[in-house]
């Protein structure tokens, strides 16, 4: 009889116990994850306490290893249990909502319209022309650019100004120069009708390309790039013509006022020519002079095309230095 009876009384025991801890068997079938607002990474020990004395909480435990401590993570509410409207967590979740319904989106930078120049494409096809050698088709189309007017008109007066010129049609160009109304490139503009009348090589178109240079280096007598060049051009225009005194007076000019311009040493190599030429104030001793001065300039500087002489140099000093 006792064994039977404590046999009644084990059974019950097992059977009170199973029905008492149901939740035992809960933590080990489903794994839930926190919500965002009440994860922590330096809270992870405070939510486990909170959660072993709290019996409301469910927990799971996740083990990162063998050797390493577990983390609680606060699971997700049952879907049958409800929050009551004081709680932190709707509190938070509440404040989160109002967060993104007040957030705006980021406003697009608007992009310039890109202003598109109606000058422009002709001048570009005038260039093309230019380059292959289509004059004419290159003047027909920088007369259609400043025809349209824009920025490119401007560069097409100067292109068609050294085209015409080179016709002969000067009072075109001349024409050109007066609608410039930038300072800086009616000063080029006027530049291109000079050299272009310069270039043509007759006795007349000389005068005229003479003249121009004059308006230049009178009207803008103090450019730094073109008033220079303009002396310069007007020395070796009259050098050709065999007028030395005042081509050496052009020369003397930018030897004086524009010692930074690349001119200033060839001017002293053709100062170095014009007194060894033939007229009346040849003077080969300051011929020499001039000479040496440019070698001293030019030593160990890179030679600028077009304003290159030292070779020529070279050979009238070892020529003047053994005749003097």
């Amino acid at each position: 009889m006792f064994r039977k009876f404590l046999f009644l009384t084990c059974l019950v025991f097992c059977f009170s116990f199973l029905n008492i801890s149901p939740g035992f068997y809960a933590q080990t079938t489903e794994l839930f994850l926190p919500f965002p607002e009440t994860w922590t990474n330096e809270g992870g020990n405070e939510t486990t306490e909170k959660n072993t004395k709290n019996p409301e909480n469910t927990t799971s435990m996740v083990n990162s290893g063998p050797g390493t401590h577990s983390k609680s993570q606060n699971t997700l509410p049952n879907q049958n249990s409800q929050l009551e409207p004081g709680s932190s967590k709707v509190a938070t979740q509440e404040s989160q909502t109002a967060v993104t319904a007040n957030a705006k989106p980021a406003e697009k930078k608007k992009k310039k319209k890109e202003v598109i120049d109606p000058s422009g494409a002709s001048f570009q096809k005038g260039k093309a022309y230019l380059a292959r050698g289509q004059k004419k088709s290159a003047e027909s189309e920088f007369a259609e650019s400043y025809g349209k007017e824009g920025d490119a008109a401007k560069l097409s007066r100067v292109e068609n100004t050294n085209l015409y010129g080179l016709d002969g049609k000067d009072k075109d160009s001349a024409g050109l120069v007066e609608k410039q109304e930038d300072a800086d490139l009616k000063i080029k503009t006027q530049f291109e009708l000079a050299r272009s009348l310069d270039r043509i090589g007759n006795p007349e178109s000389e005068e005229k390309a003479y003249k121009e240079y004059l308006k230049l280096i009178t009207e803008f007598p103090k450019h730094p790039e073109l008033t220079p060049r303009s002396h310069y051009a007007v020395a070796i225009l009259l050098i050709r013509k065999k007028e030395f005194r005042p081509a050496a007076h052009q020369l003397a000019n930018i030897i004086k006022n524009f010692k930074e311009s690349a001119e200033y040493l060839p001017a002293q190599y053709y100062l170095g020519k014009i007194y060894e030429s033939s007229w009346d104030e040849r003077d080969l001793e300051r011929s020499l002079k001039y000479y040496q001065l440019y070698m001293n300039g030019v030593e160990g500087k890179t030679p600028i095309p077009g304003y290159d002489f030292r070779k020529e140099t070279r050979e009238r000093l070892r020529v003047l230095g053994s005749s003097i």
